[in-house]
């Protein structure tokens, strides 16, 4: 996961104390944050885009930016040094991103402020009007939401935050810009109304953010923007372009790609136009909520947008009006385990930022207001945690368990095991893909047909997830496809369970745990992945028997299935050419998914 640094000094200011560092990282610590270290570091400023890259205290000066990727052999100009604490950033809390975050938490732990964040946001006239473009067979970025925020100062420490909380949010909430990604642009160079609608890839060229002075089109910054070539997948299906466009027709953005040069923010920018464009309208509101109220904790002042859609109806957002749930004391009780009052209750609720009271129709029962970016408030159970937390775990007496038991390894997790380290000690490294994909990649890009039957998700949220696997080969391909660039051969495997239909199972299904293998490279073929799976089968111990079969995925002649007296089974081979280029791929490639337990 990523980790963030975030300066103690800076904490301090906002929290308007001053704490020692090492205090600041123990509160944050006992709030559930993953505190990595606390360090001296130095700061040296990028030539290049003027970024400011942090190195540990006595290190090598820093010669490469991580934020424009430009590298010199001359050393970065270095400009100071602070101590900070490191976090791993947890990605159920986005809340928890930046320093901005982190101040509004420690002011309700360390209660110098309780309950509920009073964050106002005014109205103003300016309007986004969405074009039906967005949502068509185009072009698939529908929701849009969006704010202002006018700040009374915008150093270079809260403009690298604000730069730094973007790519945060992008990974912890929009699933690397793929759900959502956000835009910030200085106010004062657009011009509203704003619209939000479509380009042709090869005409409407504007300045992408670094490279002023070079008007390009959609498709050019795909291919030759650093941004582009990193994210172009995300356009790779669509028609036309997503952008933002001023009403004197200024580009002001392409998401989720690039800003335009001319609208960037700059430390003399005062008010902030942002917009959070995306295919899953959860994420985009979660997005502008968490960032929007950390600039209101870093000084910022807010006013909503309307979105005007197609179908004539007008969205206001932000809206940062806080959320409800009940919570009843008794489960509390049940769940901590803790001898809770009404009134002790309520206190740790406070000091987790919450606002709480007791429900006039039940007395047992706690009404939870809670801040609209708290998005991990699922359940009561969740709140619950939070109660644990605002009452301290080191106010937890620990108390003998009443029964022991003796746990011992799942038989799938012991074979596993023994297949890992045998993938690791063959050159493999291990992915982990997401259990849930499409129609089109786990049966057409493998040139399978769609069986009548399958596990499906009903009423899935996601285009992208409305299957439930029954095989591993379709991660191991579309983790070739994002390393496609790196030296050859790529070498990778993957241990997890796929889910198949089952009449006779107790809920319809069947799990059963997988190996996949696959290889790609000048030397990937046939004989490349048989060596590697009667390596597997030595070191389990299994005698396995080949037999020639024909699999659509697979070059005929260069398939063979693998059967023996256990569970082991599964197929291996070369993947057919089609196959391979479904998945945008350009190399030979070998492939094995076998069955090696099932599980109850």
């Amino acid at each position: 996961m990523p980790i963030i640094s975030v300066e103690g000094a800076w904490l301090n200011r906002l929290l308007g104390a001053d704490y020692p560092v090492e205090e600041l990282a123990d509160a944050l610590e006992q709030l559930g944050c993953d505190v990595d270290e606390v360090v001296d570091i130095e700061r040296f400023r990028c030539p290049n885009c003027q970024f400011v890259v942090e190195g540990s205290l006595g290190a090598e000066s820093t010669r490469r930016c991580n934020w424009c990727e430009f590298e010199q052999e001359k050393e970065f100009e270095k400009i100071g040094g602070s101590t900070v604490i490191r976090l791993d950033l947890l990605a159920a809390r986005p809340d928890l991103f930046d320093v901005g975050g982190l101040s509004r938490a420690l002011k309700g732990y360390l209660e110098t402020e309780l309950g509920l964040p009073n964050y106002v946001v005014g109205s103003s006239d300016l309007q986004v009007i969405v074009d039906p473009s967005t949502n068509g067979d185009d072009c698939q970025r529908p929701y849009i939401c969006c704010a202002i925020v006018e700040m009374p100062d915008l150093d270079e420490a809260t403009l690298i935050s604000l730069m730094k909380l973007q790519e945060t949010l992008h990974w912890g909430v929009g699933r690397d810009r793929k759900l959502a990604s956000i835009g910030v642009y200085d106010l004062d160079t657009v011009t509203g109304p704003i619209s939000y609608t479509t380009i042709d890839p090869d005409n409407d060229p504007f300045v992408p953010l670094g490279m002023p002075g070079k008007s390009m089109s959609g498709r050019a910054i795909l291919e030759n923007h650093p941004k582009g070539v990193a994210y172009a997948k995300l356009l790779a299906d669509s028609k036309r372009y997503p952008v933002l466009q001023d009403a004197n027709g200024q580009v002001l953005s392409m998401p989720p790609i690039i800003n335009s040069d001319t609208t960037k923010v700059t430390m003399k920018s005062r008010r902030l136009f942002i917009d959070v464009t995306g295919v899953s309208e959860s994420a985009v509101r979660k997005s502008l909520d968490t960032f929007v109220a950390s600039l209101l904790e870093l000084g910022g002042t807010a006013k909503s947008v309307s979105i005007v859609h197609p179908d004539g109806t007008t969205a206001v957002t932000p809206d940062l009006s806080p959320r409800e749930i009940r919570i009843e004391l008794a489960a509390a009780r049940r769940w901590l385990g803790l001898p809770l009052t009404t009134e002790t209750a309520i206190r740790a609720l406070q000091k987790m930022r919450l606002d709480a009271e007791v429900d006039t129709a039940n007395a047992d029962t706690i009404v939870v207001q809670f801040p609209a970016l708290r998005t991990d408030f699922k359940h009561m159970v969740d709140v619950f945690e939070d109660l644990a937390i605002g009452y301290g775990y080191r106010n937890i007496v620990p108390s003998p368990v009443g029964q022991m038991t003796a746990g011992q390894p799942r038989p799938e997790e012991q074979v596993s095991e023994l297949v890992r380290g045998s993938m690791i000690g063959l050159g493999y490294s291990e992915i982990m893909s997401l259990p849930m994909t499409t129609e089109e990649s786990q049966f057409s890009n493998f040139r399978l047909p769609v069986p009548e039957c399958y596990p499906r998700i009903g009423n899935p949220k996601l285009k992208a997830m409305t299957v439930v696997r029954n095989h591993l080969m379709t991660g191991l391909m579309e983790h070739l496809r994002e390393n496609r660039r790196a030296p050859l051969p790529l070498k990778f495997f993957e241990l997890d369970n796929v889910v198949n239909l089952d009449g006779d199972g107790e809920v319809g299904t069947v799990e059963t745990r997988h190996i996949a293998v696959v290889e790609m490279g000048r030397e990937a073929s046939y004989a490349s992945i048989r060596s590697v799976v009667d390596a597997l089968l030595f070191e389990l111990g299994v005698e396995g028997t080949y037999a020639a079969v024909e699999y659509e995925a697979f070059i005929p002649g260069r398939v063979a299935q693998l059967s023996s007296d256990g569970i082991l089974s599964g197929y291996l081979g070369e993947l057919h050419p089609e196959t391979i280029t479904n998945f945008g791929l350009d190399h030979p490639v070998a492939i094995a998914d076998l069955t090696i337990a099932r599980v109850f």
